[in-house]
């Protein structure tokens, strides 16, 4: 039988490697300098927990869901997202008795069910941070800002973040009447899963993924007139959360745009949501979002506790960055120790050595040295160090640059100077 990867799923080979780890070192870097925390919470959890969180009527919950019951009949589910989890590690360790407000980031495997095609993958990746326990717009300003500047770690220019208030479950519900209202006259024409959404959830037409649905959208809005506004339905305290946030967004220069059509795939959120897209990857072109979800945690059976987050996806990221022309830095160079059987068990001393610095490799089975260099090039190796058995009795070692040829003779207590001449440090990334 011949074994492959499941669809929608992809191995990440050595040569791709480097440019995760460089876009999560980056993440990272960036996310530590705001004073946020890492949490790691589990790839699965209760079912229950999800369709709670995230919506009944969602597609997430509908559609998208890897559902299962272990051995016990437990119905459990892997996660499509990673706030649910995080909201409930806050509950069940209580971390509210350690301090009001926690500033949590986290990264990992997400899964969902979905029809796979570029920038769309079954198992994907997200970095994602959350702010719980306060209600403060100034919080929400803070996440925007994170946001903006992730992608700019990446090397992303010009971004520029759709923001829009999906208000309150109570303004919520005058919207959906308003927006049913709009709905009536293309109503028998929207797909099946739309025409049940606008009596149950009609926001979740809003983010249909159906083609059928956004033209139609698209249409109704040039001859029916404009979209109802969420920002039209307001209550007074929403209101002015939303203007406090448009105010401390613009003091400090973050670019944004209001989308009245942005409405977020999860029924959580609450006021605050916003998105980056880049249109580079089609029809799967949002990079990350978030928002507000201030009755989450009320929602699994804690006390009212405000919170806002985002996610961002990380395989969605590294496609655009490649359309981008941006270049993660190169590898660190490389250090192959070569030498002949007689010296093989110095050749692993001194590559042990080295590598307390140096990135190092060196040939288990002590073949020829013509092997070996062919070797070293092809694992990408900068420098060969040469042990032959007459310069090392003599306590020197030959230093090879593998791309011009040149060698010379050096002192073994010298190696690692020279080493460090001739390596230099690895280019910073570099956006054309």
């Amino acid at each position: 039988m011949k074994y492959q990867a499941p669809r929608g799923t992809r191995d990440l080979l050595p040569e791709e490697i480097g440019r995760w780890q460089w876009a999560e070192a980056r993440a990272r870097g960036v996310l530590e300098r705001y004073s946020y925390a890492e949490i790691r919470t589990p790839e699965f959890e209760e079912f229950d927990l999800f369709a709670r969180t995230s919506g009944e009527t969602s597609d997430v919950v509908q559609k998208e869901m890897y559902r299962f019951r272990d051995l016990k009949g437990r119905d459990l589910a892997l996660r499509p997202e990673g706030t649910a989890g995080v909201c409930r590690a806050y509950l069940e360790r209580n971390l509210a008795a350690r301090g009001r407000v926690h500033k949590l980031w986290y990264l990992g495997p997400m899964f969902r069910y979905g029809r796979p095609q570029k920038g769309r993958f079954r198992q994907f990746f997200q970095v994602g941070a959350e702010i719980i326990g306060t209600p403060a717009a100034a919080a929400d300003v803070e996440m925007v800002t994170l946001f903006v500047d992730l992608f700019r770690a990446w090397g992303f220019a010009g971004l520029t973040v759709a923001l829009n208030s999906v208000g309150t479950p109570a303004t919520r519900e005058e919207y959906a009447r308003r927006l049913r209202e709009w709905l009536a006259p293309v109503r028998e024409r929207l797909s099946a899963d739309s025409q049940k959404r606008l009596e149950v959830n009609p926001l979740r037409v809003l983010d249909s993924k159906d083609e059928g649905d956004r033209a139609l959208l698209e249409g109704r809005a040039g001859a029916g007139g404009a979209l109802p506004r969420m920002l039209d339905v307001l209550d007074p305290e929403s209101r002015a959360h939303w203007e406090q946030v448009l105010a401390g967004l613009a003091a400090l220069d973050v670019r944004c745009e209001i989308d009245h059509g942005l409405v977020r795939g999860l029924d959580y959120y609450t006021r605050t949501a916003f998105e980056v897209h880049d249109r580079s990857l089609g029809a799967q072109s949002a990079l990350g979002g978030g928002g507000r979800y201030d009755g989450l945690i009320e929602a699994l059976g804690g006390p009212p506790t405000p919170g806002v987050g985002f996610s961002i996806g990380l395989d969605r990221v590294l496609l655009a960055l490649e359309d981008r022309a941006v270049t993660p830095p190169a590898a660190a160079p490389r250090v192959f120790v070569a030498g002949m059987e007689e010296t093989h068990a110095e050749v692993a001393a001194l590559a042990r050595a080295l590598r307390a610095e140096f990135v190092v490799d060196y040939d288990f089975e002590a073949r020829s040295l013509s092997t070996q260099l062919k070797a070293a090039d092809r694992g990408g190796a900068r420098v060969a160090v040469l042990l032959g058995a007459e310069e090392w009795g003599r306590g020197e070692v030959l230093l090879r640059d593998l791309a011009t040829k040149a060698q010379r003779a050096v002192p073994r207590g010298e190696i690692a100077a020279q080493l460090r001449a001739m390596l230099g440090s690895a280019p910073e990334v570099s956006a054309r």
